[in-house]
């Protein structure tokens, strides 16, 4: 034990150091949190690791169900972010660190001001809390100065680039309003299986982002897929009503539903999504490895680089 610990001693980062140390302590790693009583009443028959949240910054407990569950879960008692969530966060602290030289060890860390210029970040998600789980992303970059921060839901019907609520427009991820070049970084969390022409959605933020910008996303899939699961056939991209159900219809939730509805699930991917996003101008690092200090568990991330610029081109929306 007290060899591990000095071991982690090493280690430049103090956060890491709190958390790797929390998370090797005896009682606290897989524990059951029957008998603690300031384990919020939610997940009193939950299991729980230990560790430091990148989101909140705090250290944490992250509860959880099944390991089969970890994706999903290991939701931090504070913010209630998700591994799915983290994963998101460590990729945008690494593209902000790249972009703007920021360092920081959680989003709650980041400096509210700062004189270099500004970013301009794009998510697809705007924030949500839904006990067990939160996305709590938005609400952090949102405090700092420097980020301009543009969040987005789609509702058929209502026009395309409208105010939604302060700080989100209506946006069809198929048709982005904003212009090319735009954006610094843009993220999705498990949207594209929902979009029916994924690879023109994917084509259109490769269009916003300048040469160099991020895209992070996570997504349903088998690395060990050489091609997409299909579940929704399209054979022709102008016409929905033409399209096949391959296999059973499969539906997600969706915390960006008025009704509570789901969503339909398109398709689950494989490796053939690598020369997709290839063919529009970005390049891939697939991860998908465990980080247990941080509680991001069986949890993948998707890291694009735009490495060229699309030709066409489209006005500012007024």
């Amino acid at each position: 034990m007290f060899s591990t610990v000095r071991q982690i001693a090493k280690e430049a980062s103090w956060a890491t150091r709190v958390a790797a140390v929390l998370a090797r302590l005896p009682g606290l790693r897989g524990a059951s949190p029957s008998a603690d009583s300031s384990i919020p009443a939610l997940f009193s028959d939950w299991k729980y690791v230990a560790g430091y949240c990148n989101i909140c910054g705090k250290s944490a407990r992250f509860f959880y169900q099944e390991p089969s569950l970890y994706r999903e879960q290991l939701s931090c008692e504070h913010c209630r972010s998700t591994s799915r969530y983290r994963s998101i966060a460590r990729g945008l602290l690494e593209a902000i660190r790249r972009t703007a030289g920021i360092e920081a060890q959680s989003l709650a860390d980041l400096p509210t001001s700062y004189t270099g210029r500004n970013i301009r970040i794009y998510d697809t998600q705007p924030p949500f809390r839904y006990d067990p789980c939160a996305y709590p992303i938005p609400e952090y970059l949102g405090r700092c100065e420097w980020i301009d921060l543009h969040l987005s839901s789609y509702t058929s019907g209502l026009p395309l680039g409208s105010k939604k609520e302060p700080g989100v427009t209506n946006q069809d991820l198929e048709q982005l309003t904003f212009v090319d070049h735009y954006f610094d970084i843009a993220i999705t969390s498990d949207v594209m299986e929902h979009v029916r022409l994924d690879a023109r959605a994917h084509g259109e933020i490769a269009r916003v982002l300048r040469p160099g910008g991020v895209y992070l996303f996570t997504v349903p899939h088998n690395w060990q897929w050489s091609q997409n699961l299909v579940r929704v056939r399209v054979d022709d991209e102008e016409r929905p009503e033409t399209d096949v159900f391959v296999l059973e219809p499969e539906y997600h939730g969706d915390a960006n539903s008025e009704d509570g509805a789901g969503v339909l699930s398109y398709r689950a991917y494989g490796q053939e999504l690598e020369a997709q996003l290839r063919s529009v101008g970005v390049n891939l690092r697939y991860e998908n490895v465990d980080i247990a200090p941080q509680a991001i568990m069986n949890t993948e991330l998707f890291y694009c680089v735009k490495v060229k610029t699309e030709p066409p081109s489209r006005s500012a929306p007024s």
